[in-house]
């Protein structure tokens, strides 16, 4: 792996060892290469011959659609829970021939459909090697992450659904993403549809970010409902970032500008609202903000920032409405 200049380079292990009925494939790593310029890119690998199937040759290789934002060092994938045509995708061919091809993506809603033939019929119906090149994608987005991290990057932003609306969590969910919106005792379907507007407008998906990232509290932001339900900041946080679990620990823990000693609460947690940097400040509306789970005293002192040792998977909030 090197960063030099206005690239990254590295090798992306992508494919695994499969050898099921008429198909032999072997392991391989892909070179891949990303520039560093502000905006959007799609990085696209050379194919090289990964296996066979009966007598013809398998071709491989990966398209990587991205952003990268110079100023704060983010790049911007598809996460894994992403229906978006910009997932990261795996391309196979017999004998590079475009009418016997397949493209593997982790979630096939709004892809780029492939014409059927023989070989897109075989992985269909071979559950072994579906499901290994599933595998492989969801591999593949973790190790890019690792990687851009790595290589000097300061955040990976994973995009990703909003949580959905329901009868059940809508008024945590108006209290946070329009809390201007009249209460009322029994949403409509209207009402619901409103709100989940907000939520998708607002709910961007997940970032990583890298270690010892200095952080710091929003300002203003005290107002939010306690945490009760799945759609508390928290819960919100273990579900998108942390396979539904409580986190153990602060994100910053026993971290604050660099001085020690300092004690987290152990067990208390909030799904704080902060952003990068090493002041507290204010979001305007429309802005960016991050939630992350730190205790209480990190939560309640606008005074420090504090810096990333756990917990490096954080929730992405745009059109912030304070």
């Amino acid at each position: 792996m090197s960063n030099q200049m206005n690239t990254i380079t590295f090798d992306l292990p992508l494919f695994n060892s499969i050898n099921e009925g008429p198909m032999k494939q072997e392991q391989y790593a892909v070179p891949v290469e990303l520039e560093l310029s502000a905006g959007e890119h799609l990085f696209t690998s050379t194919p090289m011959i990964i296996g066979t199937f009966f007598d013809f040759k398998i071709y491989g290789h990966i398209s990587i659609p991205y952003s990268y934002d110079p100023e704060m060092h983010y790049i911007t994938i598809c996460g894994p829970e992403s229906t978006s045509k910009e997932q990261l995708a795996i391309h196979t061919s017999l004998e590079q021939h475009t009418k016997l091809s397949s493209q593997h993506v982790n979630n096939s809603a709004n892809a780029t459909s492939v014409v059927p033939n023989m070989w897109t019929d075989f992985i269909d119906n071979t559950s072994v090697v579906k499901q290994a090149y599933q595998t492989a994608i969801r591999q593949a987005i973790d190790a890019l992450v690792n990687e851009l991290l790595d290589a000097g990057v300061q955040g990976v932003i994973q995009t990703g659904p909003a949580p959905f609306v329901t009868p059940d969590n809508y008024q945590d969910y108006k209290s946070m993403f329009l809390p201007e919106k009249i209460d009322v005792e029994q949403p409509s379907l209207d009402d619901l549809q409103e709100v989940q507007n907000s939520v998708k407008s607002t709910y961007h998906g997940t970032i990583t970010w890298t270690l010892n990232y200095a952080f710091a509290n929003i300002i203003g932001s005290t107002h939010d409902p306690k945490p009760s339900g799945y759609s508390s900041w928290i819960k919100l946080w273990n579900a998108k970032c942390h396979s539904g679990f409580y986190p153990t620990h602060c994100s910053s823990y026993n971290y604050e500008d660099g001085h020690t000693p300092f004690s987290c609460n152990t067990t208390d947690f909030v799904g704080g609202h902060v952003i990068p940097g090493q002041t507290a400040g204010k979001v305007t509306t429309g802005g960016t903000a991050y939630i992350f789970p730190i205790c209480k005293r990190h939560n309640g002192n606008d005074n420090i920032y504090m810096s990333s040792r756990y917990n490096p998977k954080g929730v992405v909030l745009h059109n912030y409405n304070q």
